[in-house]
């Protein structure tokens, strides 16, 4: 594979020599179309062709991290998609439940890429990708740095308030993973298109500013001073390969990288493109507070039939073990089995993906047990 070249830096103040084995954190700042995604994918190159993992986690809506699958790196790098529970993903790449990953297949992939439209929709992606972040959090040792590429740095901060209890939880968690992501071996990397949508505590966290065009109203009054160093007109126009940088260090200056020629196009069926067909089924129904009792989710209701055939337990030892009553659990095994007779398959159980969801529980247990 044809490697492409590293970011070009012309220095006008300071000097400095980017590594790209150093976890490093990059904000990229720039209008629509200003080329933000394109330089994060750039930078994702970088670390890839040094032999780092890239983590392509917060994508935008239309899936346009899945332009990962048509770029050259899919011939010699080992590639894994992440998806949503009851979303059905058909496809010739390894795919993956995204809660069923470990830190070992982060080790045992190149590029892992989490795209939107393989999630139900936006609430199960958001905290979905907050117990990815979590994930991170338990690096506390590596071969190979991550590079975590984010698409909108605001998504970042509302995948956990998915997993927070209010809104101050939810900032603190995401500055201490920025904070602590060259302990887990991480490097992040982050686009927005304003300069205030991303709290001053995680600006001041970045190890690179990249400033993309910043359009008619220019730049923010807290860099204006950058004035005295580029064009006005330049910073306003600035083509999507051209970009300024200014490093946690005070070095300034004004680059160029190779655009993406796989990067997808705006408009584009990047699905129909790649040549993936995804299929989606019904989320799972939650349990309810009722005030006097409380509805079994389908999760336990799986687990009911699964201690049931699998652990051979009597209906009174099953409602001992989930602190339940015995009818309810007569109740889910009665049904599960008319469901199965009724529609060839238990809806509960197909929504969590059950392997019991098509089995007439009560018959193949009395088959196990007579053949015992």
């Amino acid at each position: 594979m044809q490697r492409r070249g590293k970011v070009k830096v012309l220095w006008v103040r300071h000097n400095e020599k980017i590594s790209f084995n150093r976890p490093y954190t990059w904000f990229i700042l720039g209008l629509r179309g200003s080329g933000k995604s394109s330089f994060l994918e750039h930078v994702a190159e970088n670390y890839l062709n040094e032999g780092h993992v890239v983590f392509d986690l917060f994508g935008s809506r239309d899936g346009e991290n899945l332009a990962w699958l048509r770029s050259p790196y899919v011939n010699d790098k080992r590639i894994l998609l992440l998806r949503g529970e009851n979303v059905d993903v058909n496809c010739s790449f390894t795919v993956m439940q995204a809660d069923k990953l470990t830190l070992h297949d982060l080790e045992n992939h190149d590029i892992i890429i989490s795209p939107s439209p393989l999630y139900l929709n936006i609430d199960q992606e958001f905290y979905n990708a907050a117990q990815l972040t979590d994930l991170l959090y338990k690096r506390i040792h590596w071969n190979r740095l991550v590079y975590m590429v984010v698409r909108e740095a605001a998504n970042f901060y509302y995948s956990r308030l998915k997993v927070s209890e209010n809104q101050i939880l939810a900032k603190s968690q995401m500055i201490y993973l920025i904070r602590e992501a060259r302990h887990c071996g991480l490097s992040i990397g982050l686009d927005s298109i304003r300069y205030y949508a991303i709290d001053i505590d995680i600006r001041n966290l970045a190890d690179y500013l990249m400033l993309k065009a910043q359009g008619v109203l220019g730049l923010i009054e807290d860099l204006k001073w950058l004035y005295n160093y580029f064009n006005p007109m330049v910073v306003q126009k600035m083509p999507p390969k051209y970009f300024i940088i200014v490093s946690r260090s005070g070095a300034l200056g004004l680059g160029s990288f190779p655009y993406p020629t796989w990067h997808k196009q705006e408009g584009e069926d990047i699905l129909k493109s790649i040549g993936i067909k995804v299929e989606y089924g019904e989320m799972p129904k939650e349990a309810e507070d009722k005030g006097r009792f409380k509805t079994i989710s389908d999760n336990e209701h799986a687990e009911i039939i699964r201690l049931y055939f699998e652990e051979m337990l009597s209906m009174h030892e099953i409602a001992e073990r989930l602190k339940r009553s015995s009818r309810t659990v007569m109740e889910h095994i009665k049904g599960h089995d008319a469901a199965v007779e009724r529609s060839g398959f238990c809806p509960a159980c197909k929504r969590v993906q059950s392997q019991y969801k098509n089995v007439l529980i009560k018959q193949e247990r009395a088959k196990i047990k007579e053949a015992l």
